[in-house]
């Protein structure tokens, strides 16, 4: 039921007939189930405002209705069953079903009102499961700019004349000759003005999609990608690489423009996220698996760089409170400014990658903007991003044979420790420096690029996971001990990311404080107390780089503690799973014969567990991402099937696996990957002769 409380704060807002004739319907979207008002249900999309009475303080204050969604007349539906579908759905309403466009395994179900979609919505539920239908809609993000006095002029971030450590160091790497040749910077925001002087002939049209633009964006742009040498405005950190124009919006628009032209978009910047005010979010699974495959399948497998402005909410929020910021599959970039120091509006957080120079201590950041003009007022994370992506680029014009992965690695291992003298700096057990400030540090673009140049790709990514822990225990109210919780990894890999989904019953999330200590006693604060009336964590996914290039094998330890009075919950589940590559330096290796038709090819696997089982697997269609969870592996292939049966390493941890080609497998491309627990090779490939 509505409370007279709830109907008094419309009746505020939109005056007297709210009261009158008011639309409110449960809409779930994906990223969030709540009560709405809808300002009109029998249109074909809407404006509507999220009543907020889930959200009440402990005093019994009900936030006022948060206005800024648009819902759409679209379901979006998980299933492979597409005729299953259209045929259910058309027998409740007039529909028709198309597929979400770069996600696959996703449909959309066009509806003629946002009505239709909602009742469609109810009923497939019933069928597909609740977790797998939501209504399209479009949540209020914040793009995440922070204004700021109008600077000194011109281009401080990439060479600062008054204070010379404080800047991003690109001079270096653009001497060394590495200025972004090659690369292509997808700009996901509000849109790019195309025509602008300074960015037109940098833009890449088959990497784009069109639409509208936006001051924003073109900022943005300007900042990764303007042109060099062309006498007008400045340039960007990457001025040679091309850009094209992406979009944000509703859940399927967001999710068709992370996969979209991932063979051409090498890196992705984003500068936006929900608000930036203390409160969790959750990224639906649209998104989540576009994201998915732009990282796993993107630049030919070797997978798209995702660079994620931060966030701007100051020490009142986190970076572990934004689903795609704090993504392991995404780099957080935080800021800092002209000062070298932390800008005041940067987040805290333990998924913090680095930071980049943005607004923040005195100045702005000089770039383009829309009317073909520039600002010298630009700033916050939002120009912290694609200063990034900038960089990324140069990185990639130096390796184009870095994985996503080792992009990650090159970021961290070639940061610099600014403000050395802030207490939060602490060191890991591989000697990495980490701040819950500035993550491992500042972005040095010369020293990236020359880190690059010599790098040794990562082996596959291997990952274990405890599995689901129960808990079930009521967590104690205000007190600081709190429940805690001790779980061993049993295998060595070498730290890359951690993530610990979350299960608690509780109507006051921000009474709770959360942490995680890897084995070698780095800690990971994932959550402080604050102001966050939502409710529960539902598979709340944090995630911590802190451990970064440490063993997993060991004791990890959650805690949780309620250290508010007033509400009370219960601590139901979690599970904590690590993702890396082979820790032993031991790494199990398979070897590459010449695979010709209608022969025998003897694939031989080395460096394994003794005396284990061992298996072969294979895709005809390339690299990619494959869990397998009995074994705690994730492979590095599309869609793998087992070749041959399963082999018992010897004494010395090797087996011989020996394969019949096909007659007619001539000119066929491959892929083939070996595992066993705990334990994946490296990936042969070739064409068979």
């Amino acid at each position: 039921m509505i409370s007279q409380i709830l109907l008094l704060s419309f009746a505020q807002l939109q005056g007297a007939d709210a009261l009158s004739t008011p639309t409110f319907h449960w809409v779930d979207t994906g990223f969030d189930r709540a009560l709405f008002q809808i300002e009109d249900v029998d249109a074909s999309s809407s404006f509507a405002m999220r009543i907020n009475d889930d959200l009440a303080s402990k005093a019994g204050v009900i936030p006022a209705p948060t206005p800024g969604y648009l819902l759409s007349s679209t379901v979006i539906v998980e299933t492979k069953e597409v005729a299953s579908l259209q045929a259910l759905a058309s027998s409740i309403t007039e529909s028709w079903v198309e597929p979400l466009e770069g996600v696959p395994g996703f449909q959309l179900v066009h509806t003629s009102s946002v009505l239709a979609g909602l009742d469609l919505t109810l009923a497939l539920e019933a069928y597909f499961g609740a977790e797998a239908v939501y209504l399209d809609a479009e949540r209020p993000l914040a793009t995440r700019t922070v204004p700021s006095d109008p600077g000194f002029g011109n281009q401080w971030h990439l060479r600062n004349n008054l204070n010379v450590i404080a800047d991003a160091n690109v001079e270096g790497a653009w001497t060394a000759g590495y200025t972004g040749t090659g690369q292509v910077i997808g700009i996901l925001d509000g849109g790019v003005q195309l025509s602008h002087p300074d960015l037109n002939n940098n833009y890449n049209s088959a990497a784009s999609r069109t639409g509208s633009q936006s001051s924003h964006g073109t900022s943005c742009a300007g900042v990764a990608a303007a042109e060099g040498n062309n006498g007008a405005g400045g340039v960007g950190a990457a001025y040679d690489a091309q850009w094209s124009n992406l979009y944000y919006g509703s859940s399927s628009t967001t999710a068709t423009n992370f996969g979209w032209r991932n063979d051409l978009n090498d890196i992705k910047t984003n500068s936006w996220g929900p608000a930036d005010n203390g409160t969790i979010s959750y990224m639906t699974s649209a998104e989540r698996s576009a994201l998915e495959g732009a990282v796993f399948t993107g630049r030919g497998g070797l997978g798209t760089v995702f660079t994620w402005a931060a966030g701007n909410g100051g020490t009142a929020d986190r970076v572990e409170y934004d689903p795609y910021a704090s993504s392991r599959l995404t780099l957080a970039i935080g800021a800092i400014g002209d000062a070298d120091v932390r800008a005041y509006y940067n987040e805290t957080g333990s998924s913090m990658t680095v930071v980049a120079h943005s607004s923040g201590n005195n100045r702005g950041i000089y770039t383009t903007t829309t009317g073909s003009s520039y600002t010298s007022s630009f700033g916050g994370t939002s120009a912290a991003s694609p200063l990034a992506a900038g960089v990324v680029a140069l990185i990639l014009d130096a390796n184009p044979a870095l994985t996503w992965r080792d992009v990650t690695g090159v970021l961290i291992d070639s940061a610099r420790k600014n403000d050395a003298g802030n207490g939060n700096w602490l060191v890991n057990a591989t000697g990495r420096d980490v701040n819950i400030n500035y993550g491992f540090g500042a972005v040095d673009a010369e020293a990236a690029v020359q880190t690059a140049l010599t790098w040794v790709n990562y082996p596959a990514e291997s990952s274990a996971t405890t599995g689901v822990v129960a808990v079930g225990q009521t967590i104690p109210d205000n007190n600081t001990t709190g429940l805690t919780r001790t779980v061993n990894i049993p295998t060595d890999i070498t730290v890359e990311a951690v993530e610990l989904k979350m299960n608690i019953l509780h109507n006051y999330v921000g009474d709770l404080y959360i942490k995680l200590t890897a084995p070698s006693g780095t800690g990971s604060i994932l959550t402080k107390v604050r102001n966050d009336g939502t409710d529960n964590y539902n598979n709340f996914i944090f995630t911590s780089l802190r451990p970064f290039g440490e063993s997993s094998l060991g004791d990890w330890i959650v805690e949780v503690s309620d250290q508010s009075a007033g509400t009370t919950g219960t601590w139901t589940n979690f599970t904590l799973s690590v993702f890396g590559h082979d820790g032993g330096g031991n790494a199990l290796t398979l070897s590459s014969p010449v695979v010709t038709a209608g022969a025998v090819a003897n694939f031989s696997v080395t460096n394994g567990n003794a005396s284990a089982s061992t298996w072969l697997a294979y895709s005809l269609t390339g690299l990619g991402s494959f869990n397998v969870g009995p074994l705690g592996v994730t492979l590095g292939l599309n869609n793998p099937q087992q070749i041959g049966s399963m082999q018992t390493t010897n004494a010395a941890g090797a087996t011989d696996f020996l394969i019949s080609v096909p007659a007619g497998a001539t000119g066929h491309a491959y892929w083939v990957q070996s595992l066993q627990a705990g334990k994946v090779s490296n990936i042969v490939s070739g064409t068979a002769q």
